[in-house]
């Protein structure tokens, strides 16, 4: 019922939103994604493809390729980089290495709820975290696929409290930041691959991931993991970036055309979260999963605040930036 509401909803958005015609030429957007398609990256793209295909009278093609049909994250950053892929979809701790204050999204316990997540994707901090991306990664972020908190899922026992995550092994991607957060809980994180997660899962190389509730049941998870425990130290954010050599390319209606379907994605995308998010909750309860709270998240909080800002500072940029985004969705510096 609530899926077919929003749906009902953003169709009549698209249909009835006002833009002018415009003389777009005959052009195919290939845009690539790691998640399956019914995942928040799913999401963001039909939704893109969608608007960009309407509003530009079916002369504008936008090609999904879901799964990581097109390589693997790092591989397509590289690519949109080099302009052999327009568009991509991928997780932000891989855009790091290209863009090292990026790497500010994934400091553990930077948000204390909802609000401030759409405030780092909106307005001023979007502004400067895209300008990061056009001038050191020679990419832009259309927009941000909301991909909720990344809840710590393990095959082995519930997880309640510190005590009970020291000595486990957890798949973490390529984050410096992830494996010292994890480290400082006394956990062993251990960096896979996305495309090899569920394999290491299975074969049990690794007791858990982490990853929010739509993706993990899309990605069918919960055959290999039957615990999950909601700990907030991180919300998973994943950029649409299209690559800056196409951009310069496209005439400057084109450009407003991309640019305008990338922010309205990116709405929907939030909608959709939040929609989807509850309703896979409670799917993934209905298949035997047991999905617990912590005792106490300040300990949680605490060990990682303590040990892994201190030492991660100058892998996202320094103080100084760390603090201009702060600013940027109005919260107090860091001290």
């Amino acid at each position: 019922m609530l899926k077919s509401l929003l749906a009902a909803v953003v169709t009549l958005a698209l249909l009835t939103c006002p833009f002018p015609a415009r003389a777009y030429e005959k052009t195919i957007l290939k845009v690539g994604m790691g998640d399956p398609i019914d995942s928040e990256m799913g999401a963001i793209g039909t939704r893109f493809k969608e608007v960009v295909e309407a509003r530009s009278e079916g002369k504008v093609e936008v090609q999904l390729f879901p799964s990581g049909q097109l390589g693997d994250e790092t591989e397509m950053i590289q690519n949109v980089r080099a302009g052999n892929l327009d568009i991509a979809v991928v997780g932000i701790a891989n855009t790091v290495p290209f863009v090292k204050k990026l790497g500010i999204l994934t400091m553990p316990y930077l948000f204390d709820d909802m609000y401030d997540v759409v405030r780092a994707t909106t307005g001023p901090a979007h502004d400067l975290l895209n300008g990061y991306a056009i001038r050191e990664g020679g990419f832009r972020i259309l927009g941000w696929t909301y991909t909720d908190y990344r809840y710590i899922s393990n095959s082995r026992k519930p997880i309640k409290n510190l005590n009970d995550i020291k000595g486990l092994k957890f798949r973490v991607p390529q984050s410096a930041i992830l494996l010292a957060c994890y480290k400082a809980w006394g956990a062993n994180p251990v960096p896979i691959s996305w495309a090899e997660t569920f394999t290491a899962l299975q074969q049990g190389l690794v007791d858990g991931q982490c990853y929010g509730y739509i993706t993990f049941l899309a990605c069918k998870f919960n055959e290999v993991q039957k615990y999950i425990t909601e700990v907030h130290y991180t919300y998973q954010l994943q950029p649409m970036i299209l690559s800056q050599r196409a951009f310069r390319k496209m005439s400057p209606e084109m450009q407003t055309l991309i640019t305008d379907a990338g922010r309205d994605a990116q709405e929907y995308c939030l909608a959709f979260q939040l929609v989807e998010g509850v309703r896979a909750r409670q799917r993934l309860i209905e298949s035997g999963v047991q999905i617990d709270q912590l005792e106490d998240e300040a300990d949680w909080r605490s060990a990682a605040i303590s040990q892994v800002w201190p030492e991660m500072e100058t892998f996202v940029g320094g103080r100084a930036a760390i603090n201009a985004f702060l600013s940027a969705i109005g919260k107090k510096p860091w001290k």
